[in-house]
């Protein structure tokens, strides 16, 4: 890949801040998976995250909003660093 492509990735997974913590999602293996298409101008972000079974449904309402959240945020960083191109996080 293309250094100046990785610089641009690297830069918007350091600024997708998780709320709780403050700290970038990377850096608390919140990602994993980039993929990056510039002939689709498209990335792709894949997001580490499961919802335990048996879970209480307050719970896992709060989870919801939290994803949804991580999600928003991570696709602001990229639409930052990345303008034009469609992000998609998952």
């Amino acid at each position: 890949m293309d250094p100046a492509i990785q610089k641009k990735i690297d830069a918007a997974l350091a600024g997708a801040i998780e709320p709780q913590s403050e700290l970038p999602i990377v850096d608390l293996g919140l990602v994993s998976n980039v993929r990056y298409s510039e002939a689709l101008s498209s990335i792709e972000i894949t997001l580490a995250r499961g919802f335990p079974q048996g879970m209480c449904k307050a719970c896992a309402a709060i989870d919801i909003v939290t994803a949804e959240g991580l999600e928003r945020r991570t696709r602001e960083a990229f639409e930052k660093e990345f303008p034009g191109f469609k992000i998609i996080v998952s």
